[in-house]
């Protein structure tokens, strides 16, 4: 197989895949950015992402932890204090919320590129810091573009393509 360069040729490969594998390149895709975050709740998921197959009751697991780190690492009605390392756990349980809520329903469409956006996010929020009166954006696009550059090579290494 012709190996994925682009955004756009990630998002159309993913398009043709079946639901099993989507599961298998989202667990991939946060696999890759779980070591942002420090929450004890979100790294007991490691196992998870590391089997080759969730059971329902993998899932649901999955899913309850990462609801209630979801809730508890909301900007809440204060984003003034908003702090972005904590808003990198925040995206990386809602990755886990999307990929595990797929399990036995019928699956959001490009739900891999769904849970890779979320890793985005997470990814963009952690490379951010707190300057003096504001984020410092100076690392964002880099960061950026390096996570869209590592999940291109996860999906190319899941398709095996040269």
């Amino acid at each position: 197989m012709k190996r994925i360069q682009t955004n756009a040729e990630l998002i159309g490969t993913l398009k043709t895949l079946p639901l099993e594998h989507q599961h298998c390149l989202a667990k991939r895709f946060i696999a890759s950015v779980i070591h942002l975050t420090s929450n004890p709740r979100l790294l007991r998921l490691v196992e998870l992402l590391d089997k080759p197959e969730c059971s329902e009751e993998d899932a649901r697991t999955a899913h309850a932890i990462a609801q209630s780190v979801y809730v508890e690492t909301g900007p809440g009605s204060d984003i003034a204090e908003l702090k972005f390392d904590c808003q990198a756990t925040h995206f990386i349980a809602q990755a886990v919320l999307a990929c595990s809520a797929a399990y036995g329903k019928t699956p959001p469409p490009l739900l891999a590129y769904k849970v890779a956006n979320y890793c985005r996010m997470a990814q963009t929020c952690a490379g951010m810091s707190k300057g003096e009166e504001a984020p410092d954006f100076t690392e964002a696009e880099t960061e950026y573009n390096r996570i869209v550059g590592e999940q291109i090579d996860i999906l190319n290494d899941y398709l095996g393509a040269e």
